[in-house]
């Protein structure tokens, strides 16, 4: 049995602060806004795995997780992490109200088992403050706000925590680095890999680096690689393991976005274009193996493929579905063995949902 804590990020040209007054927007702009949002935030469509561990840092059984799905709700600095119903697409709770202040919308986070903690990154720019990662409790909600060095995305795994950290000369992204963070006080303890830029790549994904996972199955990092840049194409996934650093890269086909489902299963946005009749011939879930990068299957070919834009997926590990976003009001949740499909409805206009597994 796999499990996997992940965090998916979205690439900034420039790093935005929100100063707007939303209040005074009509229904047209700020439906426009929360669609830029959804872009801008590095965090959109994070699979995120809440997982405890036992004194050997073996997973407990899979049959006693309990799903739970997040999302963002509001625009700006003034966002909300609220719990959301799985059936009925509503509101349950609020986890975390963040307060108004100039902070940038590059939030993520990741949970960190062994202190049963969420852990949210994110960059202030009131008072100098500078970057941070605030600590919540899982059960308390009690919170705890350390700075830290300027990571663009953290990742923690069985008792470790990780980062992303970029290099920019000159307004040029020369280099991301992986490390290994010290969850206390948030500094770099070593360096596990740098993804140097890629010549003729996009200025605002010069590494083509745009996800990470943990797999507690094989203490690897999974990290999904662009190096072709055609659009939206995910083509390598790279396989580091977290203690001796060995890499392994499997190639992959040209995906949208991936997802990692249970017993090492992974699954994948395609979207085949045809530049012969310009439009897109297929768009829909593939599974593919993890281990060599062959497609083994498709699970869910959408109708309309040129009606889709830039969706996401996440696995629920409690009914073994695949939720996909396609930024509409409405997304699916598919069975990834029975392929029974069901609706999820979004008429709060929440964004960026996670699964979070509960052990």
């Amino acid at each position: 049995m796999s499990i996997y804590n992940s965090v998916y990020i979205r690439k900034l040209p420039t790093t935005m602060i929100i100063e707007t007054q939303i209040n005074t927007m009509n229904q047209t702009e700020l439906k426009r806004l929360k669609s830029h949002f959804k872009i801008v935030i590095f965090m959109t469509l994070t699979l995120l795995q809440f997982s405890c561990s036992d004194d050997h840092g073996n997973e407990k059984a899979l049959s006693q997780a309990t799903t739970k799905l997040f999302a963002i709700e509001g625009v700006g600095s003034d966002l909300k992490i609220v719990e959301v119903d799985p059936i009925s697409g509503l509101s349950i709770s609020t986890f975390l109200d963040f307060e108004p202040m100039q902070a940038s919308v590059d939030f993520d986070f990741t949970y960190f088992n062994s202190a049963k903690q969420l852990l949210i990154r994110r960059n202030v720019y009131e008072n100098g403050i500078g970057p941070q990662i605030i600590k919540v409790n899982i059960d308390t909600k009690e919170e705890n706000i350390i700075s830290s060095e300027n990571f663009s995305t953290i990742i923690a795994g069985n008792g470790k925590l990780f980062g992303f950290k970029r290099t920019v000369v000159n307004t040029s992204l020369q280099s991301t680095e992986l490390f290994e963070i010290n969850p206390e006080n948030a500094s770099t303890i070593s360096t596990i890999e740098i993804f140097e830029a890629i010549e003729d790549a996009p200025s605002n994904d010069k590494t083509g680096v745009s996800s990470v996972f943990y797999s507690y199955d094989t203490n690897e990092l999974l990290i999904p690689r662009r190096t072709s840049f055609l659009p939206n194409a995910i083509d390598k996934l790279i396989k580091i393991d977290a203690n001796s650093g060995v890499k392994v890269i499997v190639n992959i086909n040209h995906y949208e976005s991936i997802t990692i489902g249970r017993n090492g299963r992974l699954f994948a946005i395609k979207n085949t274009y045809n530049p012969n009749l310009g439009e897109i011939t297929f768009y829909g879930i593939v599974e593919v193996d993890i281990d060599n990068g062959e497609e083994i299957g498709v699970l869910k070919e959408f109708d309309n493929p040129n009606s889709f834009s830039d969706s996401e997926i996440i696995f629920l590990s409690e009914t073994n579905e695949i939720l996909v976003d396609t930024g509409r009001t409405t997304m699916y949740k598919i069975n990834v063995d029975t392929k029974n499909e069901s609706i999820l409805n979004n008429t709060s206009g929440f964004y960026s949902y996670r699964s979070v597994n509960v052990y």
